[in-house]
């Protein structure tokens, strides 16, 4: 990527919870936390990523009640169709949409199966809770009954080793149940200095050797 290239990254969280909170900040707040201190946010934070401007929210749509409304997972995250948005890719450096439109076209490049700590999913894969449909909206897109939220009913899950509608819209299952959560970062910008696109992460995750953060300290010599 060129300098001043700006992208998104992708995880599956490590951890599980359940579906049961109205509130989309709970999820939010939950992907967050799975960053805090693992070795992404490391790895952002050698590359010279402000983990204090970098957010994380789920990519999960909740439910209405009462006074809460219900959100959909393409405005928690700011991909909306419709705006352009920019590449988005997973951890590990491969290219998981090409713009918000990309996103929700009921299929996506890569699967996104790679966790905070650099650990793969299985290869028959993880379910994960979105409450979403393909289109990015609350599933299944008219009401809102597979949302989360609730201590009773079902809500939407995706499946991690896919890369079909299924990564978000797979199955339903009760909300009290723990699943994992996909979680996105806010956009991110190349700095400016020569240095390679985002593939480079998970190689600091797992072998302690970071390019974005090489090309930092080759600038600095």
């Amino acid at each position: 990527m060129a300098p001043g290239a700006q992208y998104r990254l992708v995880f599956v969280t490590d951890g599980t919870r359940d579906a049961t909170s109205f509130n989309i900040a709970d999820y939010n707040t939950f992907v967050t936390n799975q960053v805090t201190g693992s070795a992404l946010a490391t790895a952002l934070t050698t590359a010279g990523f402000n983990p204090n401007t970098t957010t994380w929210t789920a990519i999960a749509s909740t439910r209405a009640s009462g006074s809460i409304v219900a959100v959909n997972a393409r405005d928690n995250t700011g991909t909306n169709p419709s705006s352009p948005g920019v590449p988005i890719y997973l951890i590990d450096g491969n290219r998981v949409a090409n713009n918000n439109t990309d996103l929700w076209d009921s299929s996506i490049i890569r699967s996104i199966n790679v966790t905070q700590s650099g650990a793969t999913t299985p290869t028959a894969g993880a379910a994960v809770w979105t409450g979403t449909n393909q289109s990015g909206v609350v599933s299944p897109g008219t009401t809102d009954t597979n949302g989360l939220g609730g201590t009773t009913g079902f809500a939407m899950t995706g499946l991690t080793n896919l890369t079909t509608a299924n990564w978000i819209f797979n199955n339903t299952t009760n909300r009290t149940n723990t699943r994992r959560l996909y979680g996105m970062s806010s956009v991110l910008k190349v700095p400016v200095l020569e240095i390679p696109e985002p593939s480079s992460l998970l190689g600091y995750i797992t072998l302690g050797g970071l390019m974005l953060g090489g090309a930092v300290r080759k600038a600095r010599k």
